[in-house]
């Protein structure tokens, strides 16, 4: 089992790539309005989705750690 100082450590880390992953998506799809990137576009937007999930996740586990 994790401890709230290892799972706090994660959801930061968790936290800055899903902040990276968002402000990169934005600038992709500003850059490349058009079709051709679409691909890669929406594979961002599922790697995003997935890291938020993850936020989620671990701020869950740290709240049922600390009983709340």
């Amino acid at each position: 089992m994790a401890t709230i100082e290892e799972l706090r450590a994660r959801e930061d880390e968790v936290e800055r790539e899903w902040k990276w992953l968002h402000e990169t998506l934005n600038l992709v799809a500003q850059a490349r309005a058009g079709q051709e990137e679409l691909q890669a576009f929406r594979l961002m937007q599922e790697q995003c989705m997935a890291v938020g999930q993850r936020r989620v996740e671990l701020r869950l586990a740290v709240e049922m750690i600390r009983g709340g």
